[in-house]
């Protein structure tokens, strides 16, 4: 609150981050159309991205990292476009330009480069704070479209799609990607049931998304016959978790994830890490189902699928090999606004 004690007329926006269950890269326009059926599942978890704006008494842009602290201070948009390692704050400020000073504070409840899809939840919380601000409105689905070509720009590749779905709406979702849209169907699964089967951990190695995606996309365009094959994997795999979530058969879930993280190690070199595969070799030793990379892989976190009785043992296994144990619960809500810190 200090960083913000001299601004006024405050908005402060709150995100959660995701895990994906199943069906990850999918997500990338146009290779959804090339499978029937293609589908992705990923949960909301509550490690929550904030973002507070306020209004400064000056003429200028200060932005802060709430867990970091080294304020910033740009007098103008422009001088601040040329920064180095802000441009996701500048690039949402050319979509949503502010007039007169502006102070913004971010925080992110998880560790950078793990997976989760921090970096798009950073971006949604941020567009969704300043529609505030400055008294915009965007339709849920308008903001979708918005922080995907957003987030393009940023990475220079072509975004995926999945991860702004959980951000905006939370809870447990399946989307389908179909022609001419995208069908967004929350599932009605008992989160707590679920989540007594799940361990997150973080592998200390922070990643970055955009390179194994693009290796995976130009691969694919090409004709890659084993990308083209192991994505085949991946959307049935997707196809047999929905199955298993809306029967509510936990065992199949399981097994679901086992064939999508299989698939998903054989799609490109170093999605999953030496680190990454010893732990999965010693977990499954000790009782785990699945061992399945988040997001794109190359280090981040991992999911851990287990029978609700072997969680603690598989957990101590996990600190003994020397990573973090995270802990986390389903989100039930996506993008609100409100106080800092508030649940």
């Amino acid at each position: 609150m200090k960083a913000l004690k001299d601004c006024q007329s405050m908005i402060t926006a709150r995100v959660p981050t995701r895990i994906d269950l199943a069906g990850g890269t999918v997500d990338i326009w146009p290779l959804y159309l090339f499978h029937h059926r293609a589908v992705t599942i990923n949960a909301a978890i509550n490690r929550w991205v904030w973002v507070r704006l306020g209004r400064l008494p000056q003429q200028g842009i200060r932005l802060v990292d709430a867990k970091r602290g080294n304020p910033r201070f740009w007098t103008s948009w422009e001088e601040m476009r040329r920064q180095k390692g802000v441009e996701l704050f500048s690039t949402a400020l050319e979509h949503f330009p502010v007039r007169g000073g502006l102070a913004i504070e971010a925080l992110s409840e998880g560790p950078r480069g793990a997976g989760l899809a921090g970096s798009s939840a950073l971006l949604v919380a941020l567009c969704g704070a300043l529609m505030r601000f400055t008294g915009r409105s965007l339709s849920r689905d308008r903001l979708v479209g918005l922080v995907r070509d957003l987030e393009t720009r940023l990475i220079k590749v072509p975004a995926g799609l999945q991860d702004y779905y959980p951000a905006i709406w939370g809870g447990i979702q399946a989307l389908w990607w179909e022609p001419g849209g995208i069908r967004r169907m929350e599932m009605k699964v008992p989160r707590k049931e679920l989540e007594k089967h799940l361990l997150l951990v973080y592998t200390g190695l922070s990643r970055y998304s955009g390179t194994n995606n693009w290796e995976v996309f130009k691969g694919y365009l090409d004709g890659n016959r084993k990308i083209r094959n192991v994505m085949d994997q991946i959307v049935q795999a997707a196809q047999e978790m929905f199955d298993a979530l809306e029967k509510r058969d936990f065992w199949q879930v399981g097994q679901a994830m086992v064939r999508e993280a299989r698939a998903r190690k054989r799609l490109f070199p170093g999605i999953a890490t030496a680190d990454v595969l010893k732990l999965e070799r010693i977990l499954i030793r000790n009782g785990a189902m699945a061992v399945k990379v988040c997001g794109a892989g190359g280090g981040g976190c991992v999911v851990v699928y287990a029978e609700p009785e072997k969680r603690t043992e598989l957990a101590e296994r996990i600190r003994q090999c020397g990573f973090d144990v995270l802990r986390f619960g389903i989100a039930r809500r996506g993008l609100s606004f409100g106080s800092w810190g508030s649940e």
